[in-house]
C-alpha cells in the first residue's frame, strides 16, 4: 500500500470526503430522531384517546343498565330471526352491565407495549 506524504492532495481529498460523510450521517441521524419523536407523540396521543374512549365505554356500560341491554338484546334477536329466515328458536345469552364494563376495560389493560 502506498503511503501519502503530509501534503498529498489525495489525503486532503480523503479528509474532506470523510468530513462530508460524517456530516451526512449526523444530519440523517438527527432527521431520524425527529421523525421518531413525531411518531412517539402521535402514538401517545392515540393511547390517550383509547384510554378516554375505554373509560367512556365503561361508564356508559354501567349507566345504561340491564333494561336497556335487554331491549338491545331483543332487537338483536329480531334481527337474527329476520336474517336467518325463520329459525326462530335461538336463545341469546347477554352479559350483565358490570361484565360489559369489564370487557370494555380489556383494551386498556391488555394493550400491546411498543418496543424501544
Amino acid at each position: 500500500m502506498i503511503e501519502c506524504t503530509p501534503n498529498c492532495k489525495y489525503k486532503k481529498l480523503l479528509e474532506e470526503c470523510e468530513g462530508k460523510r460524517q456530516q451526512e450521517k449526523s444530519s440523517e441521524l438527527h432527521r431520524c430522531k425527529e421523525q421518531n419523536k413525531v411518531k412517539e407523540r402521535k402514538l401517545r396521543d392515540l393511547n390517550k384517546k383509547v384510554i378516554t374512549l375505554t373509560i367512556i365505554a365503561t361508564v356508559a356500560g354501567t349507566l345504561i343498565g340491564k333494561e336497556a341491554l335487554e331491549v338491545i338484546g331483543q332487537w338483536l334477536g329480531l334481527l337474527d330471526d329476520w336474517n336467518l329466515g325463520g329459525g326462530g328458536n335461538t336463545v341469546g345469552v347477554f352479559p350483565a352491565p358490570g361484565t360489559l364494563a369489564v370487557f370494555a376495560l380489556y383494551p386498556f389493560i391488555c394493550r400491546a407495549r411498543r418496543r424501544k
